[in-house]
């Protein structure tokens, strides 16, 4: 056999590991390690070949004859990935007898590692900058239409209710904007991973039609979800000019696609059932910022009363005397001694309330939509009702 002692001990030394093949590419020889990258099954097999043992040579026959003639010194496949999470250079040499090949694969796993850690840190920089400066943007194109909203709502009407009003909305958008952010963060945690997947099955050339089809879907999905989410923000503060009918269970979806993510987690599963194709008339965008302060109400009242099971359920009916939604909570209910005044201004169950959103949507549904709004407790909790 072919110096397999010198090369053994050489590559002992060097830590590579080693196959020894003749001009007809059977396997002479290899070290003691091997099984680490190659089958070791394979390696067992008297009549096995190069090409069996080592996949990554398939179709490389030719370059590999070309050694044999002297027409190359050496051949170099860089980067192989082996399984588990090894990287190897693997290359092949010639022997000074010319009657064999030494194929050497030299682990690399610890350099290949450390420059993925420091294109992933790059990256994760690099989308993070380009994150805040499109929220910051977005945040700015938000920021001026507030002001313009505000600025014709204060010429319309000085009165105190209306400057209520307009300080209640800024209040409701800072909490909106956090919401916004966790709505943002799985989906670009998602794109930024399968990013970074497609670029490594790239560079390994491992990258198929099928898997780049699948990923791609997935990266629009989340894009799809991210730009969804930025519409109902902007279709919230956006207010109603005129009356219109419009679908309540879709405007309650709406609504609920803003808060989703930050209610999960603080576990508290939010549940829409009831009607489909209830509609009423009215201001949309108004009823949104309502279902939006009951839903708000509910979770603050979970923050004074948590435990495991925290639901929040909204049941949409046309009823005689109107369509109704009832916003129901198991949070516990509200103290006999505030019920009769929950909804009057400046009274809160919460130690920092302000006593604003409650008197505020009452006012909205009674006085702008001619409707109703009332709370009654039940066994686990509280129920709004409110009915147009």
């Amino acid at each position: 056999m072919f110096g397999h002692e010198i090369v053994s001990a050489i590559c002992a030394n060097y830590l590579y590991e080693y196959i020894i093949v003749n001009d007809d590419f059977s396997i002479e020889g290899y070290s003691s390690s091997l099984d680490k990258y190659c089958d070791k099954a394979l390696l067992l097999d008297p009549k096995v070949d190069l090409f069996s043992v080592v996949p990554e040579f398939v179709g490389m026959k030719e370059a590999i004859e070309d050694l044999f003639e002297g027409k190359e010194k050496t051949l170099l496949i860089p980067l192989v990935f082996k399984e588990p999470e090894h990287y190897v250079n693997i290359r092949v040499h010639l022997s000074e007898d010319e009657e064999h090949c030494i194929v050497l694969f030299e682990n690399i796993t610890e350099t290949t590692l450390a420059q993925q850690n420091a294109r992933q840190v790059h990256n994760e920089n690099v989308l993070l900058l380009e994150a805040i400066a499109e929220k910051n943007r977005r945040l700015e194109q938000f920021n001026q239409e507030m002001q313009r909203l505000v600025e014709e709502e204060v010429a319309k009407n000085m009165e105190k209710q209306q400057t209520i009003e307009i300080q209640s909305r800024h209040a409701q958008m800072g909490e909106m904007i956090g919401m916004i952010t966790h709505q943002w963060k799985q989906p670009l945690t998602a794109i930024q991973t399968t990013g970074m997947l497609l670029k490594i099955k790239y560079e390994q050339g491992t990258l198929n039609q099928a898997v780049f089809t699948e990923k791609m879907d997935g990266l629009l999905h989340q894009a799809t979800h991210m730009n969804q989410t930025v519409n109902d923000f902007q279709a919230f503060f956006t207010p109603s000019k005129s009356k219109s009918h419009f679908n309540v269970k879709e405007t309650i979806l709406s609504v609920s696609r803003l808060v989703e993510m930050e209610y999960a987690l603080q576990n508290i599963t939010v549940s829409i059932e009831g009607e489909d194709e209830v509609s009423v008339y009215g201001y949309a965008n108004e009823y949104n910022q309502v279902i939006l302060a009951l839903l708000q109400n509910a979770r603050d009242a979970f923050s004074e009363n948590p435990h495991e099971a925290m639901q929040i359920t909204l049941s949409i009916s046309q009823k005689y005397e109107g369509v109704c939604v009832e916003v129901k909570d198991n949070a516990g209910g509200i103290p006999k001694e505030m019920i009769d005044t929950l909804f009057t201004q400046y009274v809160s169950t919460k130690k920092d309330g302000s006593g604003l959103g409650l008197h505020i949507a009452k006012t909205v549904i009674e006085d702008h939509m001619q409707g109703s709004l009332r709370v009654k407790n039940y066994a686990k909790g509280a129920v709004f009702t409110v009915v147009i």
